[in-house]
């Protein structure tokens, strides 16, 4: 195994998933979000306030060229919009090996019940159900285009779908 990345909506399991499929792989795991929070020193709730999600965007796809230039095997767990950029999803499509972990809104929002105020992106105003079905109606077609693998995440156990991902992206 060379670099996996799992990409995603947010809440669709990306960070716990990789953490069990890197620990299992015996490889490094990388989240996305936490490195940007480890090189900017803020979280990233606090680079959305402060400098803007333009310019999140750009540290975040800063971040993933590194990732991708510097680890030979890792498994990476992408912001749920690393996507947004065309140059994030060609860098993810000839980097790595990228799996969507794919979420119906439902699931996302059961997921998102009690974390919605840590969610930048919520946070617009308006209805927050709302937002959820217009973000990923809106980069459905991208996590598809970048996906090697799909993997439905809606039943199963963290452990059932980690070993889903294995299975379909290293066929172990």
């Amino acid at each position: 195994m060379q670099r996996l990345a799992l990409i995603g909506f947010m809440a669709s399991g990306k960070s716990t998933v990789g953490e069990v499929v890197a620990t299992r792989l015996d490889v490094p795991f990388v989240d996305l979000d936490r490195y940007v929070e480890t090189k900017t020193g803020m979280t990233i709730p606090d680079i959305f306030v402060t400098l803007g999600e333009q310019r999140f965007r750009a540290i975040e796809s800063e971040a993933l060229r590194a990732i991708g230039r510097d680890m030979q095997c890792v498994v990476l767990a992408t912001g749920g919009g690393a996507i947004v950029h065309p140059a994030n999803r060609e860098l993810l499509k000839a980097s790595f090996t990228t799996v969507y972990l794919r979420a119906k809104p439902e699931t996302i929002l059961d997921r998102l019940k009690n974390a919605a105020t840590q969610r930048p992106l919520l946070q617009v105003g308006g209805d927050p159900v709302q937002r959820v079905r217009d973000l990923l109606m809106q980069r459905q077609s991208w996590y598809e285009d970048v996906a090697s693998w799909i993997v439905d995440v809606d039943h199963g156990s963290v452990e059932e779908i980690a070993q889903s991902v294995i299975e379909t992206a290293i066929g172990e």
